[in-house]
């Protein structure tokens, strides 16, 4: 009987042991996945969005302004635990945009897509694609520059479908699918950023006010 209660006795100590390290390899594992995330998915979108702004960079300066973009993400609370994650884009040293994630359902899956807003104007900066899985060469051509620059300087209120759904956006030849994907994404964070500029506002205004 004793030798049948040790037995049970170990075997649960097993357990909580291995589901306390299991536990903690997640939690280490996953903070260094949404790093990675961040790092070399969405802050490269977010450095899209600048160069609209400055003009194509030498790598070494792309560098510099991706690193300083680290430093420029912030938070608004949306309820319930959950945060929302955008960055700030900076002209002269101000403020001048932000930009948000958002998803559309592409031919390989969920296709995100990082987009800049202008904070004194009703319009876009523009796009940058943070995550996805097309077909190489056809869906991926979503992020071609050609198919980018028409959300340049974009109206806000412009209707972000495809011409072939009545909206405005040029589909990629042959990657309707994932053009759909693109442009429902950026009525998504439109929509987004209309309903929650005063909290990205005040977001931006008490990080300023911190640092002053």
């Amino acid at each position: 009987m004793k030798t049948y209660i040790r037995m049970i006795v170990v075997l649960a100590l097993i357990s909580v042991l291995s589901g306390l390290v299991l536990g903690g390899l997640y939690a280490v594992t996953h903070e260094q996945a949404e790093n990675n995330i961040l790092k070399y998915k969405k802050i490269p979108a977010v450095a899209d969005i600048y160069e609209v702004l400055a003009g194509e960079l030498p790598p070494a300066e792309r560098e510099a302004v991706e690193e300083g973009l680290l430093a420029e993400k912030r938070y608004i609370d949306l309820g319930d635990g959950e945060k929302k994650l955008f960055f700030v884009i900076r002209k002269d040293g101000e403020p001048y945009a932000v930009a948000l994630e958002d998803y559309g359902q592409g031919f390989g899956g969920d296709l995100g897509v990082m987009v800049g807003f202008v904070l004194e104007s009703r319009e876009l900066v523009g796009i940058g694609v943070t995550t996805m899985a097309e077909t190489p060469g056809v869906g991926t051509r979503v992020r071609d520059a050609k198919f980018a620059e028409q959300f340049h300087g974009a109206a806000l209120d412009a209707n972000f479908k495809v011409k072939k759904d009545g909206g405005v956006i040029d589909a990629v030849s042959g990657a309707t699918i994932s053009s759909r994907a693109v442009a429902d994404a950026i009525s998504k964070a439109r929509d987004f950023y209309a309903g929650h500029r005063e909290e990205i506002m005040a977001a931006i205004t008490q990080v300023v006010g911190e640092n002053t």
